[in-house]
């Protein structure tokens, strides 16, 4: 049987932070959760996403008794508020932005190379596998988020990371649809 962690490659040290890289890039759920919030994307996803952020970090940092259940539950909140999400948003799901999905393959890939015992796996080294996968798959959830409708809503289209929702259109109004007429002009024929 793995220790806590046992399966990420990091080596365990004998310190607060059990394994600092994994620790520390698991505040990347955080950040993300925070950005998808601030975007105006779906609270009860971004908070989850969060929380796993938090998790993580008890996870991989001090792995206190409960540790793995605060993990692993809290990545089983979040996959309940992405799946009722979606449902509540059938109609109007958005695909994932193709950034999400390059970060989520990455990941993937990342992942699948740098585990315990797998061919990139280097537990003494300040670079990690697993912490890659902290932050793509942060980058995956969040980009995919910030694209979700509100329900009962048109499609919105995020404004350009760096611009106010009133610079790009974006009134919150479901007046910037996604599609073959955005941007066209409703008289035109």
């Amino acid at each position: 049987m793995l220790a806590l962690g046992g399966s990420d490659c990091e080596a365990l040290r004998a310190a607060w932070l059990g394994q600092p890289v994994n620790s520390l890039t698991s505040l990347a759920y955080v950040a993300a959760g925070a950005y998808v919030l601030r975007r105006g994307g779906p609270a009860g996803p971004a908070l989850a996403l969060g929380a796993v952020g938090i998790g993580s970090v008890l996870y991989h940092g001090p792995m206190p008794p409960g540790a793995e259940v605060v993990h692993d539950g809290s990545i089983a909140v979040l996959v309940g508020a992405l799946l009722a999400g979606a449902w509540r948003r059938r109609r109007s799901l958005p695909r994932p932005p193709v950034p999400a999905l390059v970060a989520l393959g990455a990941a993937v890939a990342v992942n699948l190379l740098s585990r315990t015992g797998a061919p990139l796996c280097r537990p003494g080294s300040l670079v990690q596998g697993h912490g890659a996968w902290h932050v793509l798959t942060a980058v995956a959830v969040g980009a995919w988020l910030v694209c979700w409708p509100s329900p009962g809503s048109a499609r919105r289209v995020p404004a350009p990371i760096g611009t106010t929702a009133a610079a790009s259109g974006d009134t919150g109004s479901g007046d910037a649809v996604a599609g073959a007429d955005a941007g066209r002009d409703p008289g035109a024929g």
